[in-house]
């Protein structure tokens, strides 16, 4: 038996190797872990084996990593987006699932052991989507929240078909059984949206009233996992109950400091939980069945594309963001390889089919997270997006109706705190300008405030188009997510050379980042903040205006590095 400790330095090793060879030859971290765990698991260095305590931190990761996509939404933008869940989740799993169960029959599996097959290809990985998409920025864009919306469909989905699947050995009933696990798991969702608020809540403000941090801390993980739990024991995936924990504490107001508390640990465990998904891949298989995990291959991947797309397009969605949604979801996912395992242990799925899709399921995955970060080139290349007349999203119009008539007006992207402080001194300033953000707990704030705000996606170029953007004197960019700052940013300065552009950043390494496109005036929160305070300070303190001008002039200049 291996030691714990040297499974330990292997892992972290293997980690910490992957993460620095993808930051240098820019590709994404995720398939670096992956391809980490293939190097140092059975099939190829057989430096570790999976066991049980492997399994078990690998869970802990997903958990954590669902918890925060949880954090980036809320209860009231899921409840305001519930068709967008029912209808394009619905659609895909229902024509996914009849279109790869029925290449299944056609091979020659029984009708039970093609819905077996169909569900295992439709459903996608929620893991590497949320991590990879939140790297990118792109969780909160339109693109992202439908794509959440079909893995959300899909996660409720999944413990009614594990549930069915005796019933589908016995062919006995697993119709009926799956529609009354789909009622009961949704009972138990909104009973622990309902009673859940308050303790979370109460919980954590008792804690943060103490004001000791590493308790709060604690305090933060112990909900976290307790909620996944509770979860497990009433028959509901862990990561789904992690994930409604995460949307009742988005609308709190610890979201941010939790969000910070937790991310160091949260990444760590998922940099695991890819590494041991490396480690279950049996590339023997590659060399008995080439033709046949090269077909599975391909219906998983391109053949799986081309069905979310025509799923979306039917839920009512743009070709683009239809397109840019079908090849974020084109690959299968870790519930795919437990389903397809199971169905062949029950002995309703054929192993000549199943052994060569579980390996094509598994490098699906490993292609994954490249097919997401290049998902708008794969986009215009097959679905050709770049011909088609697109139109107008919601906020376009009201971008459009607002900004008529605007001239030098300023658009502000991101409504966030430093967002309405900026639209307020425009507001008092008597300067035209528009407030964008996708959110909608800071929409309302801003609407309270009675800014111009919109409820839009700023990071998409068609929006800031709608709203004159042409015409603007200046763009302002106070995204939470500095990826989706810098994609807008670039794009902007492309079209237009002479707008000025303006970003705050969170981080030095945001900062450094940002200040790559040319002429943007990039501004450090906490130093604006830190510059703030000290002003103030030395104002107390009987400092002469004079001279307080003259030094700061001078500490700016330092700190910016001119």
């Amino acid at each position: 038996m291996q030691s714990l400790l040297a499974i330990s330095v292997t892992l972290v090793a293997a980690a910490a190797v992957a993460a620095g060879l993808c930051a240098r030859i820019r590709i994404p971290t995720l398939l670096g872990y992956l391809l980490a765990g293939i190097m140092i698991g059975p099939s190829v260095g057989r430096l570790v084996q999976p066991g049980e305590a492997l399994t078990f931190l690998a869970e802990i990761g997903v958990i954590l990593l669902m918890f925060t996509v949880g954090l980036e939404l809320s209860v009231a933008e899921l409840w305001a987006t519930r068709w967008r869940v029912l209808s394009a989740g619905g659609l895909q799993v229902i024509l996914g699932s009849a279109a790869f169960g029925g290449v299944a029959y056609l091979l020659g599996a029984s009708p039970n052991a093609a819905v077996i097959i169909g569900a295992a290809a439709v459903v996608s990985s929620t893991a590497i989507c949320a991590k990879q998409l939140a790297d990118q920025g792109e969780l909160t864009t339109r693109h992202g929240r439908t794509s959440m919306a079909v893995l959300l469909f899909q996660d409720i989905m999944a413990a009614p078909l594990l549930a069915a699947l005796p019933l589908l050995a016995s062919r006995t009933g697993a119709g009926t059984a799956i529609l009354i696990e789909v009622v009961r798991i949704l009972a138990i969702l909104g009973t622990v949206i309902v009673v859940g608020k308050p303790i979370l809540y109460r919980s954590l403000a008792w804690v943060a009233r103490r004001g000791h941090a590493e308790a709060f801390l604690l305090a933060s993980i112990f909900l976290v996992l307790t909620t996944a739990w509770i979860s497990h024991h009433l028959g509901i995936s862990p990561a789904l109950g992690a994930f409604i924990a995460g949307l009742v504490l988005g609308e709190s107001d610890f979201r941010h400091r939790i969000e910070d508390d937790i991310r160091p640990f949260r990444d760590l465990m998922v940099g695991l939980f890819f590494i041991t998904t490396g480690m279950q891949l049996n590339l023997g298989l590659i060399t008995q069945s080439p033709l046949s995990v090269l077909f599975w291959l391909a219906v998983l991947v391109p053949g799986k594309m081309l069905v979310n797309g025509f799923a979306l397009r039917l839920a009512k969605l743009s070709w683009l963001d239809a397109g840019r949604g079908a090849v974020i979801l084109g690959h299968s996912g870790e519930f795919g390889l437990l389903l397809t395992s199971l169905g062949m242990s029950a002995g309703v799925v054929p192993t000549t089919i199943g052994q060569p899709m579980l390996l094509a399921i598994a490098l699906s995955m490993a292609a994954a997270p490249l097919l997401i970060r290049e998902h708008d080139r794969i986009t215009r290349l097959v679905f050709g997006a770049h011909r088609q007349r697109h139109p107008p999203q919601l906020e376009e119009m009201e971008g459009f109706d607002q900004s008529r008539g605007m001239q030098n007006h300023v658009l502000i992207c991101g409504a966030g705190s430093l967002g309405r402080i900026v639209s307020k001194a425009l507001w008092k300033a008597g300067i035209p300008h528009l407030l964008f953000d996708t959110r909608y707990e800071p929409f309302v704030q801003a609407k309270e405030m009675g800014l111009p705000v919109i409820l839009g996606d700023a990071s998409r170029i068609a929006t800031l188009e709608a709203a004159g953007v042409e015409r603007a004197r200046a763009v302002v960019v106070t995204f939470h997510q500095h990826r989706s700052a810098l994609r807008i940013l670039s794009a902007l300065r492309q079209r237009s050379p002479h707008l000025a552009l303006l970003a705050s950043a969170r981080t030095e390494a945001a900062a450094e980042e940002l200040a790559t496109v040319e002429n943007v005036s990039v501004f450090h929160e906490h130093v604006a903040a830190g510059l703030a305070l000290a002003r103030q300070c030395l104002l107390e303190v009987g400092l002469a205006r004079d001279r307080l001008e003259a030094l700061f002039s001078q500490l700016s200049r330092e700190l910016s590095g001119d």
